[in-house]
């Protein structure tokens, strides 16, 4: 039998409970561009994971950053529509509930959720071990909220917080 694989999340949020833009617009997080990832953790929780599984619409939007910052690392793309893989990308049909107990079975040991409609989905489904949200100091009025629709109840500890010289205010939670 697999090990429970554990499931994090780690995600930039805006005041007014954004993650992106109109349009998946992420410029309004440039405000936070002169923290390092080394130093919020993000750079730490990539050297952990094993895959990262994001929405079709995340995936679309990293394509125009005209980089891959995934290398090295396994990615899924949760999507019903037909996709041509550019650097090794695979995708899957079906629901996060369904795609985890494969990914364990393949011996991965940890998963990173990116993407409003996955992050949403593992919270609503109660799959999310670890939450790290990163509260940029800028309201955007308008785009893609990250607690919207049938949110289950769910209670969270605060491990670890920090503030940065930014503005970003960091919190970081494990599931009670």
């Amino acid at each position: 039998m697999s090990a429970k694989i554990k499931v994090s999340v780690f995600l930039g949020i805006s005041l007014d409970g954004y993650i992106a833009g109109p349009d998946n617009d992420l410029s309004w997080l440039s405000v936070v561009e002169t923290d390092p990832p080394e130093d919020t953790g993000y750079t730490a929780l990539m050297a952990d994971v094993d895959v990262l599984v994001m929405g079709r619409n995340t995936y679309d939007t990293v394509l125009t950053f005209g980089f891959w910052p995934y290398e090295g690392k396994q990615v899924v793309v949760l999507t019903s529509r037909p996709l041509t893989p550019l650097y090794g990308e695979t995708s899957f049909t079906g629901t996060l509930s369904d795609l985890l107990p494969e990914l364990s079975a393949r011996g991965l040991r940890h998963v990173y959720l990116d993407g409003g409609n996955v992050v949403r989905q593992g919270l609503q489904q109660q799959l999310v071990d670890e939450l790290t949200l990163s509260w940029v100091p800028a309201t955007i009025g308008k785009g893609v909220r990250l607690f919207e629709g049938d949110m289950s109840m769910n209670q969270w500890k605060l491990t670890d917080h920090q503030a940065f010289p930014s503005g970003l205010l960091q919190g970081r939670y494990s599931k009670r």
